[in-house]
């Protein structure tokens, strides 16, 4: 039996565990929290709305926060701080009535718990690299948590909405536990030698120099505006289609499982072999796909087995990006690329995605078309273009590597 000892961060046992954990509430807020603030009087338009002012902090805070992380003596009191006080907002949150209330704590919860992913990532890999730890195990313990609580919570939610506050605010009590037994992350001091040295974010954003970060940033960018556009209307579009709670608690439970051939076995080594930037052209073919689908059908169900594409989609997104910026950020700056680059794309995506995706909702409506499935048609040709811009750039690499090396 594996015993964890935390004076000796050579066990990953605590790691398994906590991710596995932290995806519970992960589950239960991304499969129903939108639906929640529908049905607390909040029209879709509203919600788009607020969705994009919350990014449009994001793009400010984030990389303050990260920033902070970076500079803490331990990362570890910072994750435990972010995750007490979006527990306490929750609670809040669940006590307003008000309309007004309700968006302002939803937009302060979302400010303290978006980078709670980049700092208990960063911990993560700090010490995979340390040990010669996978990442991507770990990392599948919390898909495997995702996709119970998705399917539990589907059932436990059904006529009962309202009973998501207990479930969330119990899942990050028990993941705020699990936290103070993580092994304590060192923080990196860089010493500076001339007062003209570039400034932190600088220095950050001076890595997209390199052709192949910027290119795999672009697909990272188109990927993450069709994802955000199934986020914010899958559970809307499914109960159009004549779903319930519990088809979206299994669709999302399928989304869970559909990442774990890809996380072992063949998938795992798939996607070593052919690199992140090649599997990111993986993605978007496999997205074309999946949005025609998606556009077409008229059965829940149907959306449902979609689903079973996520795997495909995500790991490389979520075990690649990570893995790719935590390697080509400055050893002090790693929660700051993350927070600044890989949130920043998700941030301008889901901008686009709300704003953008508002707009074309309504003009949908108003020429008569269903509007779910007109902006599922509309990622068709965005995914296309990615994967053209995507393959232009890694022909323009692969020459100019023939030149020199002639």
């Amino acid at each position: 039996m594996i015993k964890y000892n935390k004076n000796d961060p050579k066990s990953p046992i605590v790691f398994y565990i906590y991710y596995f954990v932290v995806y519970f509430g992960i589950a239960i807020q991304g499969s129903f929290l939108t639906l929640y603030l529908t049905e607390s009087g909040l029209p879709v338009k509203t919600i788009g709305l607020l969705n994009g002012i919350i990014q449009i902090l994001s793009l400010f805070v984030l990389p303050v926060l990260g920033r902070i992380a970076d500079r803490a003596p331990t990362k570890n009191k910072v994750l435990c701080t972010e995750l007490a006080v979006s527990i306490t907002i929750l609670f809040l949150l669940s006590k307003a009535k008000n309309l007004v209330m309700i968006c302002v704590f939803r937009i302060l919860y979302a400010m303290f718990f978006t980078p709670i992913s980049s700092v208990y990532e960063t911990i993560t890999m700090e010490f995979c690299r340390k040990n010669g730890w996978e990442f991507g195990p770990i990392r599948m313990t919390g898909t495997i948590g995702y996709s119970i609580m998705s399917f539990a919570s589907g059932f436990g939610l059904k006529g009962n909405i309202s009973a998501i506050f207990p479930m969330l605010i119990g899942s990050y009590l028990l993941t705020f536990l699990i936290a103070l037994f993580l092994p304590r992350s060192s923080r990196v001091v860089r010493v500076v030698v001339s007062p003209n040295e570039e400034s932190d974010i600088k220095r950050v954003f001076s890595i997209l120099k390199d052709r192949q970060v910027r290119n795999v940033m672009i697909m990272f960018f188109v990927y993450s505006l069709s994802s955000s556009v199934n986020n914010t209307y899958f559970g809307n579009y499914t109960k159009e289609l004549g779903g319930d709670y519990a088809i979206i608690g299994i669709a999302h439970a399928v989304l869970g499982l559909s990442e774990l051939p890809f996380h072992l076995g063949p998938g795992k080594r798939w996607l070593q072999r052919i690199g992140v930037e090649r599997s990111l052209l993986v993605v978007l073919a496999v997205g074309t796909f999946r949005w025609t689908v998606c556009s077409l059908t008229n059965d829940p169900w149907v959306l449902t087995a979609t689903m079973a594409l996520n795997g495909i989609q995500l790991v490389p997104v979520i075990i690649g990006m990570a893995q790719f910026l935590y390697d080509h950020a400055p050893d002090d700056l790693k929660v700051t690329a993350q927070t600044s680059l890989r949130h920043s794309v998700q941030v301008i995506a889901v901008l686009v995605a709300d704003f953008v995706g508002s707009g074309l909702h309504h003009l949908f409506e108003v020429i008569g078309k269903h509007p779910i499935k007109g902006l599922y048609a509309c990622m068709i040709p965005l995914n296309v273009l990615g994967i053209i811009m995507g393959l232009t750039s890694i022909r323009k690499g692969s020459s100019g590597e023939q030149n020199t090396a002639s």
